[in-house]
Order: structure tokens, then C-alpha cells, then sequence
């Protein structure tokens, strides 16, 4: 016995419409994977290999973000070395100066000079980048030296003057000291003032530790000087004994001060060099870091495209199929839409 079964034309219609919907969707990746060169669907496409492709992924953004601190950390140590190479051009042109003056009027020449290097050295500690400040360690969110610290300081040197001798610098009995006191003085009492915990109490409030920056892989590097270092204390105090009015000294006595002046900024010079020559270090060792995070970002890059790249030719011909077979779908849509009893119907 022969049986029959039936298709209704409504199973046919929608037979090719399923069909549409997917090579739609074929026609969509292959499009997107000719533009991007990539898979559209990695996860799909690897398989068990896409942990790796994710992996390699997240050490490509760690390297991208390294790159843009050291950028910004590169402009932090530049605009560091430029506040020390101005200290140090100052510095130098003082000891010059001085130099060049004749013994009698070089305690004049320190005092007339000392409240502009007292204050071109405290806006100097005390700038910053990118909003942060330069020379307070790891207090990058404060200013390093206080303020009215110059005048404070001051005020002690003073005051231990009237204690130490009796009466005040500017007073004619301080003729009678002899240049033995004077150095005394100087080299305990006012240096004291610049020794911790002294130094933080009436100047700094940086931080002695200095800011370290994560540079590479593996790798970190100091990349910070604070306003606690020896030289700023040094030019700090050859400024506060310049500008102490001792000009009533015996002539003897001038000249330990201005010894010790000249003392203070030529070591002081020295230890800017110094630390020039540490930032210098950082900034070679953070160049070098850049060129190899630039390699093994290449590296990573091209077994990225090994993995998710997809074949071109391959894509191409993926898409020019599925639009064929979607135009066939199409027009098979539309020929069983002119299908119709009535059409047969007498």
C-alpha cells in the first residue's frame, strides 16, 4: 500500500527564511573579519587555544601601560634635572662671583646676593609636574618646603646668635669675636639647624624616602630627588649665614664666614652634580627599558596575529558563497510565494 505525506507551503516559505538569517550572519563575520584581519569570533574560532590569546592580550595592555608611565615618568625626571641644572648654574655663578671679589667686600657681596638665592631656591624645591610636586619624595601632594620657612630660619639663626654671644649680629660687640667663635658658631650651632630633626621642623616637609617607578617587567628604578637631600640643606644654609648681618665682624671673622659660605655652596655644587648624574642613570635605564618593552610588544604582537588573524583569500570566499547561497535563498523565497491552488483552480 502506497502512502502519502504533504509539505505545506507555509514549511517551505520558511524553510529558506531560517536559512537567510544565517548566511546573513555568515556574510556579517566574513565582512568584518576582511576588514579587521582578525576572527570575529576568537573564542570559536581557537578553541582551546584562546586562554593563550587572551593572556598574550593582557601582556600587551600591562606593556602599553608601563609605556605611558614612563612617558610620564621620563617628564617628571626632565623637568627634575632641569630645576637641578638651574641650582647648579646658580650655584656656580655665586662661588664666580665671590671669587672674583676681593676678601673685604665679599660679606657684603654674600648679603646683597643671599634673599634672591633663598628664594629662587625655595620656588625651585618647591615646583611641580602634572600636578605633582618634584622634590617631596613620596608626598608628591605637597609642596617640600614650607612656607615662611626662609624667615623662620632666620629668626633662629638670630636668636641663637643673641644666645651663643649675648647680643644681636648687628650689634657694634660683635667686633670683638674672634674668628674661632665665629667658626664655632657657624659650624655647630647654625649647622644644627639644617640637621634633622631640625631641618623638617623649620624648612622641609618632603619626604626623606624618594618616589620608585615600576619601568619594565621585573623591573623598577628610582626616579625622584627629595628637598632633603645634603646639597639643598647645603644651599639653604650658605644663604641663611649670608644673609646673618655680620658685617660688624673684625675682618678675621668676615673671613671664616665667608669661608664658610663659599665652603657650603662649592660642596653643594658638587652634590647637584651628583645628583644629576643619579636622574641621568634613571632616565638611560628607562630608555632602555622603552626599547625592550617596544620588542617584546612587537613579539607578542606577531604570535597575536598568528593565532587570531584570518586567511584573506579564505574570507573572501566564505563571503562570495554565503551571498550566493543568500540570493538563492531569496529567490527560492520568492518563487514558492507564487505558488497557490487558486492559480490551478478551473
Amino acid at each position: 500500500m502506497m502512502t502519502t505525506s504533504y509539505i505545506s507551503s507555509l514549511s517551505l516559505w520558511n524553510t529558506p527564511r531560517s536559512a537567510s538569517s544565517r548566511l546573513q550572519a555568515e556574510i556579517a563575520n566574513a565582512t568584518q573579519e576582511i576588514a579587521g584581519g582578525r576572527y570575529a569570533d576568537v573564542g570559536h574560532a581557537l578553541g582551546a587555544q584562546v586562554g593563550r590569546s587572551l593572556s598574550l592580550r593582557q601582556s600587551t595592555a600591562e606593556i602599553a601601560a608601563l609605556k605611558d608611565g614612563n612617558g610620564l615618568t621620563a617628564l617628571r625626571l626632565g623637568a627634575s634635572q632641569g630645576v637641578l641644572q638651574q641650582l647648579q648654574k646658580s650655584t656656580d655663578a655665586q662661588l664666580a662671583t665671590l671669587t672674583g671679589v676681593s676678601a673685604d667686600k665679599r660679606l657684603a657681596a654674600m648679603a646683597a646676593s643671599a634673599d634672591d638665592s633663598l628664594a629662587s631656591l625655595t620656588n625651585l624645591l618647591n615646583s611641580s609636574a602634572s600636578g605633582q610636586a618634584l622634590f617631596s619624595g613620596t608626598r608628591t601632594s605637597v609642596a617640600p618646603i614650607k612656607d615662611g620657612a626662609v624667615a623662620d630660619a632666620r629668626a633662629t639663626a638670630a636668636t641663637a646668635f643673641q644666645t651663643a654671644f649675648g647680643f644681636a649680629p648687628g650689634d657694634p660687640r660683635a667686633a670683638t669675636l674672634t674668628a674661632a667663635q665665629v667658626r664655632t658658631f657657624l659650624e655647630s650651632t647654625i649647622a644644627a639647624q639644617f640637621a634633622d630633626p631640625n631641618w623638617g621642623t623649620t624648612w622641609s616637609q618632603a619626604s626623606s624616602t624618594a618616589v620608585t617607578s615600576r619601568i619594565a617587567l621585573g623591573e623598577t628604578v628610582t626616579t625622584s630627588v627629595t628637598a632633603n637631600e645634603t646639597a639643598f640643606r647645603q644651599l639653604a644654609q650658605a644663604g641663611i649665614v649670608s644673609s646673618l648681618g655680620l658685617a660688624g665682624l673684625s675682618a678675621d671673622a668676615q673671613a671664616v664666614v665667608s669661608e664658610r659660605a663659599m665652603g657650603l655652596l662649592s660642596k653643594a655644587s658638587a652634590g647637584l652634580v651628583s645628583l644629576q648624574a643619579d636622574l641621568g642613570r634613571s632616565q638611560t635605564r628607562i630608555a632602555d627599558a622603552n626599547t625592550r618593552l617596544d620588542a617584546q610588544g612587537d613579539l607578542i604582537k606577531k604570535e597575536i596575529a598568528r593565532l587570531e588573524s584570518v586567511d584573506p583569500t579564505e574570507a573572501q570566499a566564505r563571503l562570495a558563497a554565503a551571498k550566493t547561497q543568500l540570493q538563492m535563498s531569496y529567490s527560492l523565497t520568492a518563487q514558492l510565494q507564487e505558488l497557490s491552488l487558486l492559480k490551478y483552480v478551473a
